[in-house]
């Protein structure tokens, strides 16, 4: 039976919004209100907001350089956009939608002479990122309730990684690995597939942390110290409209985590999963024991900020958002794999 990473969403998620339901009951909130955990952010950051206005919610200090590049700039500006970031920041860059999720769409530029390659393929608008060249990657899950602040959860995104034997390709070895997708053809064209690796040699395969894109989390959570709690209390508490989300950073290394020493390639809000329950080595009572207790957190947190005024749209509004914006993300997605 496939692990439960592996299972539909809908279906996976099910119990979760259930209980949420109940959560919200308890506390006689209307579940649209659960936004307002989040009242900083459109929508609580529910994946049908704006990125780019999410990160600028926050103190830059540790986030990449960031532009915004619109869906409607012409492909001639885009590209002296650019090559102008490029020139200021180094290659290679990072380019993802505005509206992304789950790593569809990004795109890894490297060499100038693949900008022009590209442009046909940014048909909404992008994040135009320097890339954060750091190894290791963790989603950091934070939470206040009742003005005390805390980190949840940490999981560890192990990038899929093949081992040489001297005989096969490395595109061969790719899609032989038992984690391997279709999806992977996103990063996979950034390799030379027809190289042989030597034998034992590893080749780290991504560079998107996400489970969809092949990475495997594991529940590192007893990685928080003091040192890393200070420093994500630092960025998160000094926007008292964000009170539950994760934060996914790199670092150099583990010490570098428990030191607090970090840069932050995203923040996500009341959406956010807590992705350290997707441990293979845990059981599914335990990640749904971490699931409800991150609703009732959630739940908790939108109550204490009930009265916060906040623009919602009607359910029917948010609806065709969602949709609309499912469909762009998927078309701009296989628009990259295609390219």
């Amino acid at each position: 039976m496939k692990h439960w990473e592996f299972w539909p969403a809908r279906l996976f998620e099910a119990p979760y919004y259930t209980y949420l339901g109940l959560m919200c009951l308890r506390h006689a909130l209307p579940p649209k209100f659960l936004a307002k955990a989040n009242y900083a952010l459109d929508h609580g950051e529910i994946g049908i907001g704006s990125k780019y206005a999410t990160q600028l919610a926050f103190d830059q200090s540790r986030f990449p350089a960031t532009e915004l590049l619109e869906a409607e700039t012409p492909d001639a500006d885009k590209a002296v956009r650019i090559r102008e970031f490029a020139a200021q920041h180094g290659l290679p860059l990072i380019l993802k939608p505005d509206i992304g999720a789950v790593g569809k769409g990004v795109i890894k530029v490297a060499d100038d002479a693949k900008i022009e390659a590209i442009l046909p393929l940014l048909r909404c608008t992008y994040l135009l990122q320097d890339y954060i060249d750091l190894p290791n990657e963790y989603g950091v899950f934070y939470a206040r309730v009742r003005g005390r602040s805390r980190v949840t959860g940490i999981n560890q995104k192990h990038f899929p990684t093949i081992t040489g034997n001297g005989l096969h390709t490395v595109g061969q070895l790719a899609r032989a690995h038992y984690r391997y997708t279709a999806h992977w053809d996103l990063f996979l064209r950034d390799l030379d597939e027809s190289r042989v690796p030597a034998r034992d040699e590893q080749v780290r395969l991504s560079f998107v942390g996400s489970h969809t894109m092949g990475c495997k989390f594991t529940n590192d959570t007893a990685l928080a110290t003091p040192e890393l709690e200070a420093a994500v209390f630092k960025l998160c508490d000094a926007q008292p409209g964000y009170n539950f989300g994760r934060l996914d950073v790199r670092t150099r290394d583990e010490a570098a985590l428990r030191a607090g020493d970090f840069r932050v390639i995203e923040a996500n809000g009341v959406a956010s999963l807590p992705t350290h329950m997707f441990d293979p080595s845990g059981s599914l009572t335990g990640a749904y024991a971490i699931f409800f207790e991150h609703a009732r957190l959630l739940a908790e947190a939108a109550n204490e900020h009930r009265h916060q005024p906040m623009a919602l749209s009607a359910w029917r509004n948010i609806g065709a958002r969602v949709k609309a914006n499912q469909w762009l993300l998927n078309d701009t997605h296989q628009r990259v794999l295609s390219r």
